[in-house]
C-alpha cells in the first residue's frame, strides 16, 4: 500500500518550483495535484517510479511499513529536510573510507617501525660483532 503521508511529507518539503517540476512530471499538463493519491489510494507503477526517481529512492520506500528506514525531520510543523536512506548511506561510505584511510596511515606508519627496528638490529649486530 502507498505510503501517502511521506509522500506528501517529501512534496512539502520542496520549494515551490521543485513542487511545480514534481507535478509536471507526474500528471503532465493535466490540472491534477498531489491529493491525487489520497483520492484513489492507488498509484500506477509510471508515477511510482517518477517519484522514486524524482527523490532518489528506490520504489519500496513508498510503501506503507516498508522495511526501509526513513528519518523525515521536522522543525515547528515544517519540515525542514529529509534525511533518506541514499544520504545515510553516504555519510556511512564516506565514514567508512576515512576510517579505512586513517587504518592505511597506522599501517604505513607500523611498516616504517618496522623498517626502523630491523635497521636498529642491524645496526646492533653489526656493533656487537665488532
Amino acid at each position: 500500500m502507498l505510503n501517502i503521508e511521506l509522500i506528501n511529507k517529501l512534496y512539502d518539503g520542496l520549494p515551490k518550483e521543485r513542487q511545480q517540476e514534481l507535478i509536471t512530471l507526474l500528471f503532465k499538463k493535466s490540472k491534477q495535484t498531489m491529493g491525487y493519491f489520497k483520492r484513489t489510494k492507488d498509484i500506477s507503477l509510471s508515477k511510482l517510479e517518477t517519484l522514486a526517481d524524482f527523490f532518489g529512492m528506490p520504489l519500496d520506500y513508498f510503501r506503507t511499513n516498508s522495511s526501509l528506514k526513513t528519518n523525515n525531520v521536522t522543525n515547528n510543523n515544517n519540515q525542514a529536510g529529509n534525511v533518506s536512506v541514499n544520504t545515510n548511506l553516504m555519510f556511512e561510505i564516506d565514514a567508512l573510507r576515512r576510517e579505512i584511510d586513517g587504518l592505511k596511515d597506522t599501517l604505513r606508519a607500523k611498516n616504517e617501525t618496522i623498517l626502523s627496528q630491523k635497521e636498529f638490529i642491524e645496526n646492533l649486530k653489526t656493533q656487537i660483532s665488532k
